[in-house]
């Protein structure tokens, strides 16, 4: 019995010690929110100079780009052809600031989630527009991958928005 046990240790010792050790490399959650942060940047500062390339750089070949009608569900050919339009238009001011910016990054430092909120006063004077992004880590280089703009009613005006769109 003894040298069934010893027979089965030996082959059970070089199993385990022939498994590969895994090196976990700490993230820097502080340097990776710093990143995306200069990403939010170079969106915002590609609006306000009307720099449509500057912008769809940015994004991923694969992105999903959300407007703030319905049917402006655009991937980036779309959302490309949308923006230049958009950003050649002399009658739209993109000069705005930004009130309030969240940033939150996965557990990993491979991806995250971003939201800002601003007036766009060329659309709304009354009403901020909350923008979300998910931005992804591509080797070493942020990109967004999804965008969304939203127009947020405080709750005390939603009847009245009800009512008007009666």
């Amino acid at each position: 019995m003894k040298k069934i046990f010893y027979l089965l240790l030996i082959p059970g010792m070089i199993i385990s010690s022939c498994q590969p050790k895994s090196n976990v490399t700490p993230v820097d959650l502080t340097a990776a929110k710093d990143d995306v942060a200069k990403l939010l940047d170079k969106f915002d500062a590609g609006l306000k100079g009307k720099d449509a390339n500057a912008v769809i750089a940015l994004f991923t070949d694969d992105c999903l780009a959300c407007g703030t009608d319905p049917r402006e569900v655009l991937g980036k050919a779309d959302w490309s052809a949308m923006l230049t339009q958009a950003l050649a238009d002399t009658t739209v001011d993109m000069n705005y600031t930004v009130d309030k910016t969240e940033i939150k990054i996965s557990s990993d430092g491979n991806s995250a989630i971003a939201m800002e909120q601003a007036f766009l006063r060329s659309f709304s004077d009354r009403m901020p527009c909350r923008i979300i992004y998910h931005a992804v880590k591509n080797d070493t280089d942020w990109q967004l991958n999804f965008i969304s703009f939203s127009f947020i009613p405080n709750n005390e005006d939603i009847s009245k928005l009800n009512k008007a769109l009666e």
